[in-house]
């Protein structure tokens, strides 16, 4: 995922935009950026927020659910420092703005969408072991075990981002980003197709086939219930639990290929039209990368739709925790009214 970058070479082109005021790419930008992006960032926020309340529930402590709990993390992170740069960042001439545009928005959230794209690999992976050697998987992908691997793809993700620190520097005279000498190196350009590769490439080739192979087993395990008359009550709890994250997991896989596929196709055009001055082509990349912006944007924000429609476990932690909260308000407010009799009665 980079999008970070992404939305930061919009911004570099501005010139040639500005050079077309009333042009589509211009318009579609601007309801991109400040209206559509915006909406989506709150609604993830909103419910990725809410997401890690429930996961944190002791109903919810398994090993699989510990893989969602650090993807809602890293993308609640990721749009918490989006959404300054959507508000008021993009198009700021101030030199704090400006300042945290290129050295917090665009190497922290590559570094967090890299390891958001992984975690979701990693899920994948440990999924796979589970339907094809479920005794050994259960006894390999324990708690520990899964919490070092997140750990281990978190560090190699924020070594692959490092980079972004090193892309642009502020011309604080003129208050404007200035491309430093390693961007336009022939090494930036290698690393650029290296990391593409990295986090595009070798991601969506792994979740595409290995789907393949979980939604194969889902329905084959669903026709073998449907042969045995095997009813939901008959069935193991484990193994329950184990076919409800399966099911879970296939849909957070399709929902990132479908959002992730448009920008690996979006950045293979633009770095194969770096150095071309043609005025058409730069704005249809610029359309499709704010079109693939917000493609990735959704991709941070919907787990939670996914988490309640697909795992009935999550669901039911969600009505538990609801119900709480709406207990304790009720129980609040009937001590306010003893209270409150208590000492209208002492006041007669």
């Amino acid at each position: 995922m980079a999008f970070p970058n992404n939305t930061t070479e919009v911004n570099q082109t501005s010139g040639w935009i500005n050079s077309n005021r009333g042009s589509v790419a211009e318009i579609f930008g601007m309801i991109c950026t400040k209206y559509v992006a915006p909406s989506i960032c709150v609604f993830g926020i909103l419910g990725n927020s809410f997401s890690l309340v429930v996961l944190l529930r002791k109903s919810l402590k398994q090993s699989p659910y510990i893989n969602l709990k650090a993807l809602t993390i890293v993308n609640l992170l990721a749009l918490l420092l989006s959404f300054p740069y959507m508000i008021h960042g993009e198009n700021s001439k101030e030199y704090g703005w400006m300042w945290y545009n290129i050295y917090i928005f665009i190497p922290f959230v590559s570094f967090l969408t890299a390891t958001s794209i992984w975690i979701v690999v990693l899920m994948t992976i440990e999924r796979f072991m589970y339907v094809r050697f479920p005794l050994r998987a259960k006894g390999q992908c324990g708690r520990t075990g899964t919490i070092i691997r997140i750990f281990v793809v978190s560090l190699l993700a924020f070594i692959v981002s490092l980079h972004k620190f090193f892309q642009y520097e502020l011309d604080s005279v003129k208050l404007r980003y200035v491309k430093t000498s390693f961007t336009k190196s022939e090494m930036s350009h290698v690393i650029e197709i290296t990391i593409m590769v990295i986090i595009h490439f070798i991601p969506l080739v792994v979740l595409a086939v290995v789907n393949i192979v979980l939604v194969s087993t889902v329905r084959q395990a669903r026709n073998r219930r449907l042969m045995l008359n095997l009813r939901n009550n008959q069935e193991g709890g484990w193994q329950k639990d184990e076919r409800r994250f399966t099911v879970t997991l296939v849909s957070i896989v399709i929902l990132n290929i479908c959002f992730i596929g448009p920008t690996t196709i979006t950045d293979i055009l633009y770095l194969s039209t770096i150095g071309q001055n043609n005025n058409n082509i730069i704005m249809t990349i610029s359309v499709m990368r704010q079109f693939s912006n917000v493609l990735l944007w959704c991709c941070l924000s919907f787990n939670f739709v996914l988490y309640c429609t697909f795992n009935k476990r999550f669901f039911q932690a969600v009505k538990d925790t609801l119900q709480i909260h709406r207990f304790r308000r009720h129980r609040s407010m009937k001590s306010s009214e003893l209270t409150f009799l208590r000492s209208t009665n002492f006041d007669s």
